[in-house]
């Protein structure tokens, strides 16, 4: 047994240090030298804001000048040009309701539609049309839905006779008496007490 006082020596095995890291070029990576360059790509950011700020300035300026020294005719021309792609944008558009309309096609789904002409365009929605699942149909139901077997048309008048027989009323005197039942009251006048 052991005594109290008596350690137990534990063996480690001697570990190998790490290899020292590489950096893409195949030195070794020196954490002070890479906190310096970054140090210094930050000093660069801070002094190439500026700089860029002024450049963005600058070709924002020379647009500027380059549109004020256009001849009037360059000028019409460019508006002439963007209007005729806003025009042609508006006909596609058009067109692909029109196709959509024509095959009966949901309207949402018109500018899913592809083709420049409208044959090409009423060929893609007959396509897109088949796509879409089919809805059951539902036969005609009148609003208040009485049912297959309900007669139509009966009055309330006519569902009592039908039911209960041609013209009874069973409240009726003459209906007790006649089958046998009922309480017939006479009426008399009401004695005063004076």
């Amino acid at each position: 047994m052991p005594e109290p006082n008596d350690q137990v020596e534990t063996q480690v095995e001697p570990t190998q240090p790490a290899p020292p890291a590489e950096t893409v070029e195949g030195e070794p990576f020196e954490e002070a030298r890479a906190m310096a360059l970054i140090a210094k790509l930050r000093e660069e950011i801070k002094e190439l804001k500026p700089k860029a700020k002024k450049v963005d300035e600058l070709t924002a300026a020379e647009q500027k000048r380059k549109e004020a020294e256009m001849t009037e005719l360059e000028r019409l021309q460019n508006e002439l040009k963007t209007t005729k792609a806003d025009l042609k944008k508006a006909q596609v558009v058009e067109m692909r309701r029109a196709a959509a309309a024509k095959v009966g096609l949901p309207l949402a789904f018109a500018d899913r539609l592809m083709g420049e002409t409208p044959e090409d365009l009423e060929a893609d929605a007959k396509k897109l049309l088949e796509a879409l699942p089919k809805a059951p149909k539902t036969p005609p139901v009148a609003p208040t839905n009485p049912g297959g077997n309900a007669s139509t048309g009966e009055t309330i008048a006519q569902q009592r006779a039908r039911i209960y027989g041609q013209g009874v009323d069973v409240m009726s005197p003459e209906y007790a008496a006649s089958h046998g039942g009922g309480v017939v009251m006479k009426e008399k006048p009401l004695a005063r007490s004076e």
